[in-house]
């Protein structure tokens, strides 16, 4: 063994790479991708298939060694495909409502039946004994893609009538006094 050189341990690092998948088509990949999750991980597979160990690409890349073994067993059971496939964050939480009773929640928005997201939040805790917070329900309006239709407020002594005359063009002349 040569001065400065490390052993490494272990098994000798095999992938059944895809005939496609060679070395500067990988690299092609890596340049053209566009999604921030995505691009290091195509990285690190051009990296690993131009003979580079985990542990160096890890470093190159910016993330932990196990991170590219997990890149390495997605490729494995499913090629690039799994690899773009895999989402970064999470699923989430569960939500309270059934897709059907969000489709007929959705349903009843659409009528005009509510008129504020706090009567929406009434009716769906009387009906399916569902509690939502004011922030939750409009998140989940608008993950329905609906609003409840509030008309804009009118002041309580606006002159209807005026307001028809000057719409018009029958409102009186604008004074001529100096101010």
């Amino acid at each position: 063994m040569e001065t400065g050189e490390k052993r490494r341990r272990g098994r000798k690092l095999r992938v059944a790479w895809a005939a496609e998948d060679d070395a500067a088509s990988l690299r092609a990949r890596y340049r053209r991708e566009r999604r921030a999750d995505v691009r290091p991980r195509v990285q690190g597979l051009w990296l690993v298939r131009t003979g580079r160990t985990t542990r160096e690409v890890a470093e190159v890349v910016g993330v932990k060694e196990r991170t590219v073994q997990r890149w390495l067993a997605w490729y494995r059971a499913g090629g690039l495909a799994e690899v773009e496939g895999r989402h970064a964050h999470g699923k989430g939480a569960a939500p309270f409502l059934t897709a059907e009773q969000q489709a007929e929640l959705a349903g009843e928005v659409e009528t005009g039946r509510f008129r504020t997201a706090a009567e929406v939040r009434r009716w769906v805790e009387e009906r399916w004994g569902v509690r939502y917070t004011e922030g939750g329900m409009y998140a989940l309006l608008g993950r329905l893609a609906c609003a409840p239709k509030v008309p804009r407020p009118v002041h309580e002594k606006t002159d209807q009538l005026a307001q028809a005359r000057w719409k018009k063009g029958g409102s009186r002349p604008p004074s001529t006094r100096p101010a």
